[in-house]
């Protein structure tokens, strides 16, 4: 019989992919989001509010699966700063809701976090170093940690830095924004000052599959085994893209109009949260108890152009 997985917020690009590759793997899949997409056909669709909690107590029941991962997030970080209640019933309240139901089902629970947790100002950051997120996004994020391992004391928590890769339904991703910003002929604005640790999306996948198999507990960093600048990565992605004279710019911020920018940076504009600006964090717990390989930021950048899934 098939593993059964949920996957709450699967029709984003990181769940889009990692649904993707635990079909090929054969788990039998369910997709819990906001919407029914026609991706992934192969995969079971269940419209979700995830902040109905009753709603989300009743999908588990009657699924009974043996994980569940929650990628539903309110990730903007900008949007994270001024639409707070958002921010807080999805990044903290249903990831305490679905970490509940994960241990009322006695399912593997996985829950996503992010390197946002840190001030960013120093690093390498291990998974055990201080949190003192900088904005509202990394706060939730915070809380939301908390709240998964209060509601689920066995549940894993993997923080990553920057997931690298193409969606396979919908969801917003760097190298997609890069590279139709590549195609349009726009300069691009990427900060040299803010550093990275990425992991591109299939190396991700496979390493959440390998933890909910493994029954992992506790806190975990996934990323490439050194970091990297924004702007070196633009340059590196661009030129596999195959826009090797693109004009990218290594500035901190913005000039007021013309310029696109894939990430914004840490500089204080208007209604800009502030952001980390070192997402330097140790892999070193990952390398050692993972089998799944995590590759350099070289190898990841070029993964997660070269070997994208088919849409």
């Amino acid at each position: 019989m098939k593993r059964r997985l949920v996957v709450f917020g699967g029709g984003g690009f990181v769940g889009g992919n990692l649904c993707t590759i635990a079909l090929r793997k054969g788990w039998e899949v369910h997709i819990a989001d906001a919407a029914v997409r026609q991706a992934i056909p192969a995969a079971h669709w269940h419209a979700l509010d995830i902040t109905d909690a009753a709603a989300v107590r009743t999908l588990m029941q009657e699924l009974r699966p043996a994980a569940a991962v929650d990628l539903a997030a309110v990730a903007d970080i900008d949007r994270a700063e001024g639409e707070r209640e958002l921010a807080q019933a999805v990044n903290v309240q249903a990831a305490g809701t679905i970490a509940a139901a994960c241990a009322a089902e006695g399912a593997a629970c996985l829950y996503f976090s992010s390197d946002a947790v840190f001030p960013g100002t120093g690093g390498p950051y291990h998974e055990d170093d201080p949190l003192e997120p900088v904005n509202y996004y990394g706060r939730t994020k915070m809380e939301g940690e908390r709240a998964v391992l209060r509601a689920c004391p066995g549940a894993a928590v993997v923080r990553i830095s920057l997931a690298l890769g193409f969606p396979v339904t919908d969801g917003n991703s760097f190298f997609a924004a890069l590279e139709a910003a590549l195609q349009a002929g726009r300069e691009i604005v990427a900060p040299a000052d803010e550093i990275r640790t990425p992991v591109d999306v299939l190396t991700l996948s496979d390493c959440v599959l390998e933890l909910l198999d493994r029954r992992f507990a506790g806190i975990m960093h996934v990323g490439s085994t050194d970091s990297i600048d924004r702007a070196s990565l633009s340059r590196r992605a661009a030129a596999l893209m195959g826009f090797p004279d693109a004009r990218i710019r290594p500035e901190a911020d913005l000039r007021p109009e013309g310029d696109v920018r894939v990430e914004p940076g840490g500089g204080a504009k208007p209604g800009r949260a502030p952001r980390h600006k070192h997402g330097i964090i140790s892999v070193a717990r990952a390398q050692a108890f993972l089998a799944t390989p995590l590759v350099t930021a070289e190898r990841s950048i070029e993964r997660g152009i070269r070997e994208r899934l088919p849409r």
